[in-house]
């Protein structure tokens, strides 16, 4: 094996969720304000993208289930990294202030996966 063989490649995280019913304004800003600190605190987070869904029809009445509400996306430079930031206490601090007192129960759907250019 060479050289290339060894080289880490970029990981991205990509959590999506329901927010439910009667969530404030103040809580969804809450929320992204949140999340978008969480790179100035977590160093191993290299970029994000938060979304948050635009509840077109197709979106809505899917025949597999209607959309997520919000979509969070950092990447991070390699799996350690995304170790680091996943038991960081900000990380952490946002999961229980944040999203736990406006996640839909069940809609949580994440996966992490290597960014193969």
């Amino acid at each position: 094996p060479g050289a290339l063989a060894t080289l880490a490649m970029p990981v991205r995280h990509i959590v999506m969720f329901g927010i439910k019913e009667g969530t404030t304004e103040a809580q969804i800003s809450t929320l992204k304000t949140g999340l978008a600190g969480l790179k100035s605190k977590i160093p191993e987070i290299k970029s994000f993208e938060l979304g948050f869904d635009l509840k077109l029809k197709g979106g809505q009445t899917h025949p597999a289930g209607k959309n997520r509400s919000c979509s969070w996306a950092p990447t991070f430079d390699t799996k350690e990294a995304y170790e680091v930031y996943e038991t960081h206490e900000a990380h952490i601090e946002v999961i229980n202030d944040c999203i736990k007192p406006i996640i839909e129960p069940g809609t949580r759907a994440a996966i992490q996966y290597e960014m193969e250019e």
